[in-house]
């Protein structure tokens, strides 16, 4: 009995610091003209990943407006975003993420097509509360497309402006 008891107080001494920082993995949701859906954020040490599973809320209405089928879920594309980036703490409430994104095309066929470059992602936490707002700025320099055994990849002086597209903004909520 005095074993358990001292591994039990043994284990919850090793804990407490753990619920006294802020957790590192927070989940959400984003919206943006290329990337409306889920996103999850999770810190690594010095390094932060962030994943997002979308819908292209603002090409399906552009596309029903054009005369096409409503919000065409069964021919529909779908889009990825991902990151790597490092957190720089501003102060109690507030980060900054300077890193490297894509935001990846697919409608589940073995093609993709994707852009890639550097992120901007600026949180702010607020207080005595799990939730946080965010923005994220991407600045797309590179095009990419990849299937089968085939890849495609190109730059354009031109494709930083589609990062007007595939920024986002959201909430997120710290487990």
């Amino acid at each position: 009995m005095k074993r358990i008891v001292t591994g039990l107080l043994f284990l919850t001494f090793l804990v407490l610091p753990l619920a006294a920082r802020p957790s590192s993995i927070a989940v959400g949701a984003q919206v943006g003209f290329t990337s409306t859906g889920v996103v999850g954020d999770f810190e690594f040490g010095p390094v932060a990943l962030d994943i997002g599973a979308n819908f292209p809320a603002g090409l399906a209405y552009i596309k029903s407006l054009a005369g096409g089928d409503d919000w065409d879920l069964a021919n529909s594309l779908f889009t990825m975003t991902g990151g790597v980036s490092y957190p720089i703490s501003l102060g109690e409430q507030f980060s900054l993420k300077v890193g490297i994104g894509t935001t990846i095309f697919t409608n589940f066929t073995p093609w993709v097509l994707g852009f890639a470059g550097p992120i901007i992602k600026g949180e702010y936490w607020i207080p005595n509360s799990s939730f946080g707002l965010f923005a994220k700025l991407d600045v797309p320099i590179f095009i990419y497309a990849l299937g089968g055994e085939e890849a495609t990849t190109g730059f354009s002086q031109g494709l930083p402006l589609m990062g007007i597209f595939t920024s986002t903004v959201g909430v997120l909520y710290s487990l």
